[in-house]
């Protein structure tokens, strides 16, 4: 049994058809209400989190790839339904480890124990049948490439908004749908872990999230990187097993920037500020600023890797530093060195 346990989706994320609505709820064994749509952010109170450190208690396949495609807790808002992967108007959605949910029902299906994802105040049920990939609750956040391999797309298509496609040489791409921005493009060469873009509710969505899908490169067909654990056959007949690289989803083992930065003034000379500023990472670059008591910010240095400066201030003057840090996967950070103040000029003890 997973770890993890994984809701229906609040969104609409898909390839080439027309978008799932939400259903008013209504009691379960009540007939449906008319179809209505109903707006809401990723981020939900509530339901299953992809942590990182789940077991699927399966076994990788031989050709297993994956890492997760982001970094840190993220809530599932959706999974892949073995029965059928289509966006066909399914009357049944069929989870991994062989549970079956029914959307004759109304509300949520009491039997299926991922249950049904519902909008904020528990207004709406979306009943979201046929689904190919697993969507991800990101706000506007890094969306990260869950394996090497070169893009082959990226760009606008259709109702998936913006997305990126990445050709792993394996037979199979994986697919990074509804993105707010891009930041890679095709033939370029990406490796595990790195930046692609700024997920976000581009194309037909109900809400910021990340769709992330496993495909044939030749168009056969999606594939679920879970695999199937259930007691009987998989209805859908394409799967290639636990593609992911332990046999349970990951984040990818890449350093991630949290910079430091410290200014302190010299014992023998407080007018001269010794200013640091470090991370970790693989090809940091910085760009440092000096801010002062006013607020107006201005660039002043900056490195490639850890640095370090001299700052010559005047009698008075309070400033701070802050620094940006990116890394050569394109991950970032900020942070800023505590408040300096120079003390005044002092004439036989008194300040002036």
């Amino acid at each position: 049994m997973r770890f993890f346990a994984v809701f229906l989706s609040l969104g609409v994320f898909v390839l080439a058809a027309a978008p799932a609505e939400a259903h008013t709820a209504v009691p379960p064994g009540q007939a449906q209400g008319r179809y209505a749509r109903w707006s809401y952010p990723s981020q939900v109170g509530y339901g299953p989190i992809e942590t990182g450190a789940g077991n699927t208690g399966m076994a990788p396949a031989r050709g297993a790839f994956l890492t997760l495609p982001f970094m840190g807790p993220h809530y599932i808002t959706s999974l892949f339904s073995h029965c059928y992967p289509d966006y066909g108007t399914e009357s049944q959605v069929c989870r991994y480890d062989g549970v079956v949910a029914s959307a004759s029902v109304g509300g949520p299906d009491p039997d299926f124990t991922a249950g049904f994802a519902q909008t904020p105040g528990g207004h709406d049920y979306l009943y979201y049948a046929g689904h190919d990939g697993y969507d991800y609750g990101l706000f506007y956040e890094p969306v990260a490439a869950a394996a090497p391999g070169r893009v082959i797309y990226a760009g606008a298509h259709g109702v998936s908004g913006l997305i990126v496609e990445i050709d792993h040489g394996n037979g199979l791409l994986t697919y990074y749908g509804h993105l707010s921005h891009i930041w890679v493009s095709p033939r370029q060469y990406v490796y595990r872990g790195q930046v692609l873009g700024i997920s976000g509710m581009s194309g037909v969505a109900t809400g910021p999230h990340l769709h992330f899908g496993v495909y044939y490169v030749s168009g056969a067909g999606p594939v679920d990187p879970y695999g199937w654990s259930g007691s009987y056959p998989d209805p859908y007949s394409k799967d290639l097993g636990d593609l992911w690289l332990t046999g349970s989803p990951r984040f990818a083992n890449v350093p991630l920037p949290h910079i430091t930065v410290s200014a302190t003034p010299r014992l023998d000379d407080p007018d001269v500020i010794d200013v640091s500023w470090t991370s970790p990472g693989t090809g940091t670059h910085f760009a440092v600023f000096i801010v002062t008591a006013d607020g107006v910010q201005r660039s002043w240095s900056g490195s490639s890797g850890d640095g370090h400066a001299t700052y010559a201030g005047k009698p008075g003057e309070a400033i701070w530093f802050w620094a940006t840090v990116t890394t050569d996967l394109g991950w970032w950070d900020g942070g800023g060195s505590p408040v300096v103040q120079i003390p005044h000029l002092s004439h036989g003890g008194v300040a002036v």
